[in-house]
C-alpha cells in the first residue's frame, strides 16, 4: 500500500463542503451512516439494492470495522484490478486493523450514478 496518496479524515474534512463525492467520502471515513443516510439520494439503486440495504451494508462494515479498534477510515485511491477492470476506486482502511475495502462510484456529468463494491479490494468477509 503506498502511503503517499492516502488521505485521513482530517485532511478530508478540512475540504468536504467541497462537492457531494467528497462530502460522501468523508461520512464514510467517519463511519457514520446518519450522515451518510441525508447525502445519498433516495432515487438511486445502489449496488441494485437500494439506499436502505446499502447504507445497512456499510453499517456491518463499520461495525466490524469498529470491533477490529479502527476509529476512523483513511482513503486511497487505487484502481481495480479484478471486478472492474483497472476502473479508478476508493478503497477505505481502518486506521487501526489496516483491514479495508473498496467502493467503485460511477460518476456522470459531475453526479454520483451509483455506488458499488469492488470485490477484488475486499479484506474482510461480511
Amino acid at each position: 500500500m503506498k502511503n503517499s496518496s492516502i488521505i485521513q479524515l482530517e485532511d478530508l474534512g478540512k475540504h468536504r463542503s467541497i462537492n457531494n463525492f467528497s462530502s460522501i467520502c468523508y461520512a464514510i471515513m467517519c463511519m457514520n451512516t446518519n450522515f451518510l443516510n441525508g447525502l445519498l439520494d433516495k432515487d438511486i439503486n445502489y449496488e441494485d439494492i437500494g439506499k436502505a440495504k446499502f447504507i445497512e451494508k456499510l453499517n456491518c462494515k463499520f461495525s466490524s470495522l469498529k470491533a477490529l479498534g479502527d476509529k476512523e477510515l483513511l482513503l486511497d485511491f487505487d484502481y481495480c484490478e479484478g471486478c472492474n477492470c483497472n476502473l479508478p476506486v476508493c478503497k477505505f482502511i481502518g486506521n487501526n486493523s489496516r483491514a479495508h475495502f473498496a467502493l467503485y462510484f460511477e460518476i456522470k456529468d459531475n453526479k454520483i450514478k451509483d455506488i458499488y463494491h469492488c470485490n477484488w479490494y475486499d479484506d474482510i468477509v461480511f
